[in-house]
């Protein structure tokens, strides 16, 4: 019976509304009710008063259940995008600055740190080219061959290479032409592992530091939002704009269509994603807040139950949460989680204890629906790099639906761009002369109907 009747209300469904929406709509509208249900007239009691119940009666309620969760699926659907504004950092201009400024903060600690890197790059590439090679030929400047020694063996020893080692080298290996240094063969071999090593790191260091900002911000500071999804997303909405001059925000509804089957689903599933751990971390704090204060204030007692050992599950919760905020706090944060479990375990029920109860299970909510937020972060990155892909592999796509030519560079690509965004977007073009048609089979005529053909009729031989 439950079956028929989930089979007949999730047939409304597609599979991705039923893994990101109708799911977790079920999953937590009806754990609630089991919970309060349980809590109430107890778990043997609650399946006696289930059995009970005539068959018709219990199709009828789970009909009625099943309808429910599909109204709230419905609903939950029509506020998707609303939450992705709200987890996007879409918020009032005086809320949203303080932690827009903080981002920028963190992106210009990102840019100074590739300067950094980039002027380390190029002094290792200024070492490279004075590496002593075949050619040595020039007077030296040594006034003690021990002392060089001595420090380019500590350069080979490990540590940062400094500046000036590959010059010093050089004026040791002239040195080494009118008179003969013992394991100098060996330290230039040493020495040039040692300098490849530090190119190869500075390039990975570099690079994961370039990946970050690519990911994670907008190019432009001026569009950095409050939020690490917002600013995930609006990197890949600014990705097609900084490389092609499209608005992707405006051309998006137009190439979704043309995207090829394999590739559309693949976008769509990566959205899934997001949207399931989305659900749940709106969820969790949603239900789980009144039903703990409800439960702390209605459950006989802690000790001894499972609801003890979900106390200890939120305790451990919010001590991970205060150490990874003040990570110098760990000590007195292990002391006060000692004293709440065995305040808990071994406690008197007392309205104290149950307020301790309500507020741990309550943070403890809100921890772990963070938590899926930062999850759902990390699941965007999947999604938005398949957006940047879908523009990069298949606008062309969208020019040939539009009846506009190809562009022979990136010059006119983006002038092209540039003129159909404005045009869908505010209905003009600065330069309307830049934009021709080619319909299908018109040639390079620039749309222009071609003429058809005459046929000459043979003339009539004269008589």
């Amino acid at each position: 019976m439950f079956a028929s009747v989930l089979r007949e209300v999730t047939g409304y469904f597609d599979r991705r509304v039923l893994i990101s929406t109708f799911f977790p709509v079920l999953v937590f509208l009806g754990g609630t009710v089991l919970v309060v249900w349980a809590t109430v007239a107890g778990v043997d009691g609650a399946v006696a008063a289930w059995g009970r119940r005539p068959v018709t009666v219990q199709a009828v309620v789970i009909a009625g259940f099943l309808v429910l969760a599909a109204f709230l699926t419905f609903v939950v659907g029509n506020l998707r995008e609303w939450q992705d504004r709200v987890c996007q950092g879409y918020w009032p201009d005086r809320l949203a600055e303080p932690f827009a400024r903080r981002h920028r903060a963190a992106r210009r600690c990102l840019l100074d740190r590739d300067d950094a890197l980039r002027a380390r790059e190029e002094l290792l590439a200024l070492e490279r080219r004075t590496f002593p090679h075949h050619d040595i030929s020039g007077p030296t400047t040594l006034t003690s061959v021990d002392d060089a020694l001595r420090r380019l063996d500590e350069v080979r020893a490990g540590g940062e290479w400094p500046q000036g080692t590959s010059a010093l080298l050089t004026d040791l290996a002239r040195a080494a032409r009118a008179t003969p240094v013992p394991g100098f063969t060996d330290l230039v071999f040493a020495l040039d592992e040692r300098l490849a090593a530090a190119e190869q790191q500075v390039r990975e260091e570099r690079a994961e530091v370039q990946q970050e900002l690519f990911l994670w911000y907008p190019q432009p500071p001026r569009d950095v939002l409050p939020t690490r999804m917002g600013n995930v997303v609006r990197a890949a909405e600014l990705h097609p704009s900084v490389r092609y001059r499209l608005d992707a925000v405006v051309l998006w509804t137009r190439l979704q269509p043309l995207l090829p089957k394999e590739f559309d689903d693949a976008v769509k599933d990566a959205k899934v994603s997001v949207d399931l751990l989305l659900t749940m971390a709106a969820f969790l704090p949603l239900v789980g807040t009144p039903l703990s204060w409800w439960l702390a204030f209605r459950l006989p007692r802690i000790p001894g139950t499972p609801a003890a050992w979900l106390t200890v599950a939120a305790v451990l919760v919010c001590g991970f949460a205060v150490v990874r905020l003040v990570p110098r706090w760990w000590p007195v944060t292990v002391l006060v989680g000692v004293y709440a479990v065995v305040h808990v375990l071994v406690g008197f029920w007392t309205p104290v204890l149950r307020v301790e109860i309500g507020l741990l299970w309550t943070v403890a909510a809100f921890v772990v629906g963070y938590g899926l937020y930062r999850n759902a972060t990390r699941a965007a990155l999947a999604y938005t790099e398949r957006l940047r892909t879908a523009f990069d592999l298949y606008r062309w796509k969208l020019l040939d639906e539009l009846r506009l030519p190809l562009p022979e560079d990136l010059k006119a690509e983006r002038a092209v761009w540039a003129e159909v965004s404005q045009f869908l977007y505010r209905g003009g073009t600065a330069n309307p002369d830049t934009v021709h048609y080619r319909h299908p089979g018109s040639g390079d005529t620039g749309g222009a109907p071609r003429r058809r053909p005459v046929t000459r009729l043979p003339r009539r031989p004269r008589r």
